[in-house]
This record gives structure tokens, C-alpha cells and sequence, in this order.
């Protein structure tokens, strides 16, 4: 079994993967997967006697009950989303984010239009012509 998984070169799916997410504006966040078939995904127990067979997952301190599969891609599932809501290291807080592919002369006549509209206010009363 060790070598049929290491034969299908699951490093090169990741690389594909991440090319693919990069392209399209998307992340790929990698999960550590240990334990994750042993934990209740409601009360975050982890027993080795929850997983009571290939399909069947019963928790032992809660009682859930789902299949030892689902109750896996849920944990996994929580633990990416608790992954993405951290910061990333190297990222800092309120980095510029990046501006839109436009052209030079358009970003140029966007800034000058924005420049004119913060430092020249509208006097009260008064319309604009």
C-alpha cells in the first residue's frame, strides 16, 4: 500500500493544484490529516474506539454518530477554515493590496480624478457647475 500511495506522486498533485489555485485567484491550504479519522467533529474528542469500522464513526464521549468518512472531511474541513483565518507569516497587516490590471494611463486618470475630489471641496450652499 505505502508504495502505491508514493507511486502516484501526491507532490505533483499539489503542485498542479497550487498552479491551478494561483491562476485562477484561489488558495490551497494543507491540513495536517493525523487524527483527524479519530476525532468527533462535535465535541472534538479524540478516541481510537470512536472509528469502529471502515464506515462507521461513534463518538464516545457525545454519542454522534456519521460515517467515519464525513465525520473525517468535516474535522479537516474545520481545521482548513481555522487555517485560513489566521494570518499568513510574511504577510503584513494592511499590505496594499494589489491593483487591478488596468493600464497605466487608466491608473493615472483614476488617481488624478481621485487627487481632485479630496482637495477640492464643495463650498456649502453653493452648486457646482
Amino acid at each position: 500500500l505505502n508504495r502505491s500511495i508514493l507511486d502516484k506522486g501526491w507532490h505533483r498533485i499539489e503542485l498542479a493544484t497550487r498552479s491551478k489555485a494561483r491562476y485562477t485567484g484561489t488558495h490551497v491550504i494543507t491540513v495536517n490529516p493525523a487524527y483527524t479519522s479519530q476525532r468527533c467533529n462535535v465535541c472534538t474528542v479524540v478516541d481510537r474506539k470512536s472509528r469502529e469500522s471502515q464506515a462507521v464513526f461513534r463518538c464516545t464521549s457525545c454519542h454522534h454518530t456519521d460515517h467515519a468518512d464525513v465525520n473525517a472531511a468535516k474535522n479537516i474541513l474545520t481545521a482548513g477554515r481555522a487555517e485560513h483565518a489566521q494570518p499568513r507569516p510574511g504577510v503584513r497587516a494592511g499590505a496594499r493590496k494589489p491593483r487591478n490590471r488596468v493600464g497605466r494611463k487608466a491608473n493615472r486618470q483614476a488617481t488624478a480624478a481621485q487627487a481632485t475630489a479630496q482637495t477640492e471641496p464643495e463650498p456649502a450652499g453653493i452648486p457646482r457647475l
